[in-house]
């Protein structure tokens, strides 16, 4: 009787194990021949059975490279990144995963508020202080873009306690001035770019931070300084005519201006 009964479970595990592979098997054939979406629905079948081999694993793998790069079906391609996370025995799979999660949210999607909620569990999994920040950096412009402006400040002072490169310091500053900006608190924005210009000169002139320091100084009302910048990004940006146009057009307001003004008390 016991023997019978471990037959058919043999019988039975076998069955599935042979319709598992079959699907797997299938969906593969079916990517070869770019049917993405037909082998798609046939992964799903492997993964949804979850069995106890490598298949759905390997399935998840595969249905996320091929609904994100071929299908660019987003939604589905964090289903599969999600079973990943939660079945993979591989830490750092588990992680690679998690981070796909919260990037397709915050590039892709561009659902900011959900991509917060990702990157925090990020900060709760194994990282070095170079991906903390890093995560932190993520969140503050989550918040920056959702017009959370106090929030993302609040992350960005936070993250500059951390340790981290050069590279993520200059992009948290460059933040933090944008953000001034968007409060309209143009003195404080001046001394961050300012900073930013004199500790990292170079990078600098690529991110063009020179101009977002002249926009300051003329909302400012200070357009002397304003012209004074642009003059020393006359050599340095493409095309040059556009730095001519400004300062012309500065010099313009300048002189039709009641009075010589500086920074507003």
């Amino acid at each position: 009787m016991i023997r019978g009964v471990l037959a058919v479970i043999f019988l039975l595990l076998a069955a599935c194990s042979s319709q598992e592979q079959g699907d797997y098997k299938t969906a593969e054939k079916n990517v070869s021949q770019g049917n993405y979406k037909v082998a798609l629905d046939y992964f799903d079948r492997v993964i949804l059975r979850n069995n106890k081999s490598e298949y759905p694993l390997d399935a998840a793998r595969e249905a996320a490279r091929v609904a994100f790069f071929e299908l660019k079906d987003y939604e589905r391609t964090i289903g599969y990144h999600r079973f990943i996370v939660l079945h993979s025995s591989d830490e750092k799979e588990r992680l690679t995963s998690q981070k796909q999660i919260a990037e397709i949210y915050f590039n892709n999607l561009q659902n900011y508020q959900a991509s917060i909620v990702e990157f925090s569990k990020l900060q709760q999994m194994p990282h070095t202080d170079l991906e903390a920040s890093q995560y932190q950096m993520s969140v503050a412009r989550a918040h920056y873009y959702m017009n959370n402006f106090f929030q993302a400040e609040s992350e960005i002072d936070s993250m500059l306690r951390l340790k981290s490169d050069d590279n993520v310091r200059f992009q948290a500053l460059m933040l933090k001035g944008n953000i001034l900006v968007a409060k309209k608190e143009y003195v404080k924005a001046i001394d961050i770019f300012k900073g930013l210009i004199e500790k990292y000169p170079q990078r600098s002139v690529q991110e063009n931070v020179g101009l977002t320091l002249a926009v300051c100084y003329e909302e400012n009302d200070n357009f002397k300084e304003a012209i004074k910048v642009l003059e020393g990004y006359r050599d340095k940006y493409s095309p040059p005519e556009y730095i001519e146009l400004r300062i012309k057009r500065l010099q313009e307001r300048m002189k039709n201006a009641p009075g010589a003004k500086g920074f507003r008390k």
